[in-house]
């Protein structure tokens, strides 16, 4: 079993309005210290997503702790399924996401089920001051799911929103590594830049993210 996690790198970076502090005796303060602004388009987070999906062993979360039997009880994450191709959508300023599955289920009387489907999902973003990173909490907000009898559908659509939500979330969107970064005028490795703050706006088809930083020497 993998875990799904998403981190942006090589995503273009305009500096705008940094400012160093003035004198050194301020060196071992915390100071603002400007901003950066990241655009990611659906492009370029599409093609993430996609490059998840192909991997030769896909992310998987399962349905159940229960072990043996026919089959393991589970889903995978996948390209396609249903007719729903897993991507990233930026629909009236907000983040969604069909996530196309394919998975495997062992039905008390029944025996193992094989099924297809997908989910409608909606990101939801944070920054984490402690992990210095920015998450997205991934919302399911529908599931669509083929070749299950009517009478075990709606069993099987909790189990997997629950292996969605419990497995997948949250999700990282730029690490901590990403955000911060040393300064290289100060002698050593004491001066370093971290974001206090970010925030994020989707205009278009584009997901803008401004990341506020300050300069901290350390102790």
């Amino acid at each position: 079993m993998k875990k799904f996690t998403a981190g942006l790198c090589g995503a273009a970076l305009t500096l705008t309005s940094f400012a160093f502090p003035a004198g050194a005796a301020r060196a071992e303060r915390v100071t603002q210290a400007g901003e950066v602004v990241v655009v990611l388009n659906e492009q370029f987070l599409n093609s993430l997503l996609e490059a998840v999906a192909s991997q030769p062993e896909p992310p998987s979360f399962p349905l159940s702790k229960a072990e043996g039997g026919k089959c393991r009880s589970e889903v995978t994450l996948a390209r396609e399924a249903e007719g729903r191709r897993t991507g990233v959508r930026f629909v009236e300023g907000r983040i969604t996401a069909p996530l196309a599955f394919r998975g495997t289920y062992e039905a008390p009387l029944v025996g193992c089920l094989n099924f297809e489907g997908w989910a409608d999902t909606a990101f939801d973003l944070a920054f984490d001051p402690a992990a210095q990173a920015l998450k997205a909490r991934v919302a399911v907000r529908d599931v669509k799911l083929r070749n299950i009898p009517s009478a075990m559908s709606g069993g099987i659509k909790g189990l997997v929103q629950d292996a969605i939500d419990e497995r997948v979330n949250p999700v990282e969107i730029l690490r901590a590594e990403q955000l911060g970064a040393r300064v290289p005028v100060a002698r050593g490795d004491g001066l370093r830049l971290r974001a206090r703050d970010v925030r994020h706006e989707v205009i278009g088809q584009e997901l803008r993210l401004r990341i506020f930083y300050e300069l901290v020497q350390a102790d």
